[in-house]
């Protein structure tokens, strides 16, 4: 017997099984270090400056988080792009569920798509939506119009300028204005109140707002001149929304929770549960539907990556058709 277990445990044997426990040993640590999460504060990135729709709601979930896990979850804006400059930060991050983000899921679906980043879709984890965004084509109340007809005819004859938050919201009106023979001149903004204060200072003529300007509509201090969703908008049924204008568009589009790619299971199942949970507490619910104008759509994270990873696709389709100029 001695022979025979001396000839079957030798050195190479030896080495191999002992480089295969020591392969194994990572994932039983994970394993074990995974029911202590969260044993520290956790950080949520916002990809705009603060006083926007975004920001607000972005606050109240950190909050409801926070009850969730038992851990302090703290808010840092980090605004420019429409949501890039955050989601470059989060991309750099380690995948350990401490650092989450907030942007429009442009940011992360059709940006990186259509201009050279550092970072790509997948790249990230999905783990829920807070709301679905009221995108509008908005004026200041004391603009020299007030509807669609109106504005084109204006920016006929003396040009318009453009409030822009991102490169993708740059693009409609660019296509907008070549079709309806407008001069338009891109202004970049950093975030919905960036947006709201230059058009009520009289800085530009129009802007994109991702449903922000819905708390300045009943004072007359911004108007809606069309829906840029798919459908007419809540807080504007009277104003048509982009495809009743002739344009076979509409932009389908939500603030997503996201963390960078490589969670482990067990931290992303309860990260994104404890996500949904704060989403949908009424005090969210409350702010986005009643508040703010935003239906509280919560996906779950099957739902919103299927929706993002599409999406992209779409626009590396269109991009890819497009004519080089």
């Amino acid at each position: 017997m001695s022979k025979v277990f001396s000839t079957f445990w030798t050195p190479a044997r030896v080495l191999t099984l002992t480089v295969l426990w020591l392969l194994a040993v990572p994932s039983q640590a994970d394993d074990v270090a995974t029911p202590s999460w969260p044993d520290k504060p956790l950080n949520l990135l916002v990809g705009f400056s603060p006083g926007g729709g975004a920001d607000t709601l972005a606050r109240l979930v950190a909050r409801q988080l926070s009850i969730e896990l038992g851990q302090p979850v703290t808010v840092r804006n980090i605004a420019g792009g429409g949501g890039i400059v955050m989601a470059t930060s989060l991309s750099h991050a380690a995948p350990d569920g401490y650092t989450i983000g907030l942007a429009a899921n442009s940011a992360f679906d059709g940006m990186p798509a259509i201009t050279p980043l550092r970072y790509q879709t997948d790249d990230f984890d999905y783990l829920t939506t807070i709301s679905q965004l009221q995108n509008a084509l908005i004026a200041s109340g004391d603009a020299p119009f007030s509807n669609w007809d109106e504005m084109v005819a204006y920016g006929r004859e003396h040009g318009l300028s453009y409030g822009s938050p991102s490169p993708i919201t740059r693009d409609v009106l660019n296509l907008i204005a070549q079709r309806e023979g407008i001069r338009i001149r891109i202004i970049p903004m950093r975030g919905g109140m960036d947006v709201i204060n230059s058009l009520i200072g009289g800085h530009i003529d129009i802007a994109w707002s991702a449903g922000v300007h819905q708390a300045f509509l009943r004072d007359g201090k911004i108007r809606v001149l069309a829906s840029l969703n798919a459908e007419r908008l809540r807080a504007s049924p009277g104003k048509p929304a982009i495809q009743e204008l002739g344009y076979p568009m509409g932009y389908s589009s939500y603030f997503v929770l996201a963390a960078p790619a490589g969670l482990p299971n067990a931290i992303s199942e309860r990260l994104s549960a404890a996500l949904m949970k704060a989403s949908q507490s009424p005090r969210v619910a409350q702010l986005a539907e009643q508040r703010m104008g935003f239906p509280n759509v919560v996906m779950t994270p099957e739902q919103i990556t299927r929706f993002i990873h599409q999406t992209a696709a779409d626009y590396r389709r269109q991009t890819a058709s497009a004519p080089v100029n």
